[in-house]
Parts: structure tokens; C-alpha cells; sequence
């Protein structure tokens, strides 16, 4: 059985593996909005629970569309001391979650124009970078958006003048061009999967570039708006910044937010809450009556698959308990997000976290999947 947990580990847009230790098991007082009335209440309280009462958890806000229903459950705090449990409008970084937009935001724009995925990426690029290809197999547009480009997960000079309060802010578009201008593929795109959020992060400048507009603003007008995700977006305003939750790191002291992703905005600057994530999933799931019908069926078509893993564009196929699920996660220097989907199960997930997880507590997120589908 595939779980989450290989996803978890390896999708964390900057982090060691310090960030994966466990935590004291010192106990806190549970704190919760859940009315533990129904059964289901009563079973996700029984499994978020004992997590949210671990004194290294700050909050978590949880979403899920079930048999055509919505459900909202919050736990712990906004913000750590204080009684402000998160709900389904509280803010969190949701990190790499971002990419399936992106992807998203890609296809729009290529099928407004009459193009394709299959294009070579150096025809969007400016002119002074090099042929980007292996053994005259270039990267396509495609490969930026299922992680199979050759491209490193970031480049080789990135944490030269980085901020680890604040990791991406000083590495800008020029940057990212100078080094695609020396580097030199080691591997046919298209042949093996390997995580890159310099890729990411290039489709995202190729959407700029092409459409004159930053990344935010083709967000909200190609996304936000026709879904009505009114609370998704990159730039806070003040009532949003009395509203996102405040994030820890795996050591629990406050962390900064990521709120400047500079070249790499569309690797994971987004930031929303569980409403807006419950919406955005059910237009994933019941992609045949979106408005963005078109688009959405276009990134869960299947466009690469290997023994260990297999690729919509952004999105990430999985099965739990022979179920199959379509997911991705994030986590940024003070949140940890998941989005899950199954088509079979007519059931979208969401679990929004404003700290780090341990190991161990992969296993009670994948726990809680498996219930939720069952």
C-alpha cells in the first residue's frame, strides 16, 4: 500500500531532516470546535485528538466534502498561549499545494493559445539561455509541471545570500536566468521523476513573461475569481494579517512567513484556508461540472508513471487501502498542508497544520485519510 508519508518527507519545499524528528509527548488540554455530536465528529475527534493534545501542536484547521456534505473542524490555537481556535477561515501557508495551480494556471494559458505541453520550454524562455535539452530531447512545459525536467530541486548556487527566516526572497528572476544560462542537463527530461522547485518556479516565470502580469494577478483572475476562492491569494491585507494563523518550526518557535517567494512564487507562495480549499477540491473532484472543466481535466491526465510514482500535472496519484487518491502536500518554514481527493469516494480533504510535523505524525495524518474514505 502507498501511503502520504513518501509524499510528506519528499515535497517539503526548503527543510532538513531535522524537521522531521519527533517531539516531546508532553500533553496539552484539548481544544476544539468540533460539536462531537455525529459519529463521524466523534471518529475524527477520536483520531486528531490525541495529536492535537501533544504539547508540541499548535493547530490544525480540517476540511472535508463527504456524500455531498462539508465538514469543519478546528483544533488547538492560531496561535500558541492563546485560546483562538483555528476555523474554516483562518489563513495558513499551504506551500507546495501551490504547484497544482500553477499547473493549472499553465494549461489555461496554453489552450487560450492554441498551444501544447509538449512545447520545448526554451521557446518561452528569453532568447540569451541556452538550448535546454539532453541528447537532443529537450524539457518541455510538461516535464516543469510533473517534476521530470532534470532540473534540480533547487540550484546549485541558491543558499548563497539566503535568509533561512525567509529562504526564497533573495533569489529573483535574473538569478534564475543566469543559472539555466550554465547549467548543463545530466538526464533525458521525461525519463525520471525527481522534485524540483526550480522548475516550478521557472513555469511560473514563463506565465509572467507570456502574459505581462505577476503571477498573483493570473491567479485571482484565472482561478480565484471564476471559483470563488475569495481568501486564496499571496499578498495579505491587514485584516488578513490578524487572520493567518501563526506558524512554528520543527523546534517550535514562531516562525517567519514566507511572504516574499520572489522567482518562485509559483512553487509556493499561496495563501488560503479551509473553506476555499474544501471548494477548490470539489471542483477537482467533480471536474466535469467546473467552470474550469477544460483545464482541470487536462492536469489529471496521466503524463508520467514509473514503479514509484505516477503524474497529473501538479497533481499526484496515490492509492490508500486500494482506494485511489489524487493529492499533493506543502509545508513552508511553519505549516504543513494536504489536500486529497477520491474520485471513487466522491470525497475531498483537507488538513491545514501551523507547525511541522514529526514522523510519527505522518502516520496519524495517514490514518485519518484512510478513515475519512472509509
Amino acid at each position: 500500500m502507498r501511503t502520504i508519508l513518501y509524499l510528506a518527507i519528499t515535497l517539503l519545499l526548503f527543510t532538513t531532516t531535522s524537521c522531521l524528528k519527533d517531539e516531546s509527548e508532553t500533553t496539552q488540554a484539548l481544544k476544539t470546535n468540533n460539536p462531537l455530536i455525529t459519529d463521524f465528529d466523534l471518529k475524527i475527534n477520536e483520531i486528531i485528538a490525541p495529536y492535537a493534545m501533544k504539547y508540541s501542536t499548535a493547530g490544525v484547521s480540517v476540511g472535508i466534502y463527504k456524500n455531498n456534505q462539508t465538514f469543519y473542524y478546528g483544533y488547538g490555537s492560531k496561535k500558541k498561549g492563546i485560546n483562538s481556535i483555528p476555523d474554516s477561515e483562518t489563513l495558513f501557508e499551504i506551500g507546495s499545494i501551490t504547484k497544482t495551480f500553477t499547473a493549472l494556471l499553465m494549461v489555461d494559458y496554453l489552450q487560450s493559445q492554441g498551444l501544447s505541453i509538449e512545447d520545448p520550454i526554451n521557446d518561452y524562455l528569453p532568447s540569451s539561455i541556452p538550448l535546454l535539452e539532453y541528447n537532443d530531447h529537450p524539457i518541455r512545459i510538461k516535464h516543469l509541471l510533473n517534476h521530470t525536467s532534470g532540473l534540480p530541486r533547487l540550484p546549485s548556487d541558491f543558499e548563497s545570500g539566503m535568509d533561512i527566516n525567509n529562504p526564497y526572497k533573495h533569489y529573483d528572476s535574473t538569478k534564475v536566468y543566469n543559472y539555466l544560462k550554465t547549467f548543463t542537463l545530466q538526464k533525458e527530461p521525461g525519463e525520471i521523476w525527481e522534485y524540483s522547485n526550480l522548475g516550478a518556479g521557472l513555469a511560473g516565470l514563463i506565465l509572467e513573461r507570456k502574459n505581462h502580469k505577476s503571477f498573483e494577478q493570473l491567479l485571482l483572475e484565472k482561478i480565484c475569481t471564476p471559483l470563488e476562492l475569495n481568501s486564496t491569494k499571496i499578498t495579505l491585507n491587514d485584516n488578513d494579517k490578524q487572520n493567518i494563523a501563526v506558524g512554528y518550526n520543527t523546534y517550535g518557535f514562531e516562525a517567519h512567513n514566507w511572504d516574499n517567494m520572489n522567482a518562485y512564487k509559483a512553487a509556493g507562495a499561496i495563501v488560503s484556508n479551509a473553506k476555499d480549499m474544501v471548494e477548490y477540491g470539489k471542483n477537482i473532484l467533480n471536474s466535469q461540472s467546473s467552470i474550469l472543466k477544460n483545464q482541470i481535466e487536462d492536469c489529471l491526465n496521466i503524463s508520467y508513471q514509473s514503479s514509484s510514482i505516477k503524474m497529473g500535472l501538479g497533481w499526484i496519484y496515490q492509492t490508500n487501502n486500494d482506494i485511489e487518491i489524487i493529492l499533493h502536500d506543502g509545508g513552508t518554514g511553519g505549516f504543513t498542508s494536504f489536500i486529497i481527493i477520491s474520485k471513487s469516494k466522491n470525497t475531498a480533504m483537507v488538513f491545514l497544520f501551523n507547525n511541522i510535523l514529526s514522523e510519527s505524525d505522518l502516520g496519524f495524518v495517514n490514518d485519518l485519510i484512510t478513515e475519512i474514505l472509509n
